[in-house]
């Protein structure tokens, strides 16, 4: 076990934080006006400067944990014109919800207590692509094992893609829907969570080309 200093060090200080003083439900406004902000283009510089950085130097309280794509083209700070300490963002290829991934999420739940939990896929994201277009191995290819892990955990989803007109669009919210159920099925703690309304948690879809995301309706937990 890691000592208190090495996790203070990487922000994962099991400190009481602060009161928190917004719901889910105005942080998901708040995020859908930054967007219209962003597609706007207009940016609050205030809140990535020295005194944004001096405001969270001593702790974080993020108002939405963001589990989104890796792409380069998908930066939720920007895409919600949010600033330092706003959101706990958490990028990985397909934003499939390994182990790690799940820890940070429920960290951020139960440590910080952020109310809203963002996943988030994006149109023309390579990881679907490459799900779609792969089969898995017949036998492991130690090479391209990381790799496999997040192509598998997409596959499972692409048999509920649907619908006319695009079939990579269709795919691309069917990951999102296996995205969210995973998360669920893996995390006990978020589930619990979700289950009793301490942590809304909602589907969104970022069209890289028009700049806008689309929010799902919240996940509802018998």
């Amino acid at each position: 076990m890691k000592p208190v200093w090495f996790l203070a060090a990487c922000g994962f200080a099991f400190a009481q934080p602060g009161p928190i003083h917004i719901d889910a439900h105005h942080a998901l406004e708040r995020l859908q006006t930054g967007n219209r902000q962003y597609l706007e283009g207009r940016f609050d510089t205030a809140h990535v400067a020295a005194a944004a950085r001096a405001a969270v130097s001593g702790g974080q309280h993020p108002i939405a944990t963001v589990l989104s794509c890796s792409d380069s083209r998908v930066p939720p700070e920007l895409l919600f014109n949010q600033g330092l300490g706003d959101l706990f963002v958490v990028r990985v290829a397909g934003a499939v919800p390994d182990q790690a991934v799940l820890g940070s999420i429920e960290y951020a739940a139960e440590h910080l207590h952020v109310p809203l939990l963002v996943v988030m896929g994006h149109i023309a994201c390579g990881a679907v692509k490459s799900a779609m277009e792969s089969a898995p191995p017949l036998t492991p290819d130690p090479a391209h094992a990381n790799l496999e892990r997040i192509l598998s955990a997409i596959r499972p989803g692409l048999k509920h893609a649907s619908g006319g007109g695009d079939r990579w669009a269709n795919a691309v919210h069917a990951s999102i829907g296996q995205n969210i159920a995973d998360t669920l099925r893996l995390s006990p703690l978020v589930k619990e969570f979700v289950g009793e309304g301490r942590v809304m948690l909602v589907g969104a879809l970022y069209d890289i080309e028009s700049g806008k995301v689309d929010f799902f309706n919240p996940v509802a937990v018998r």
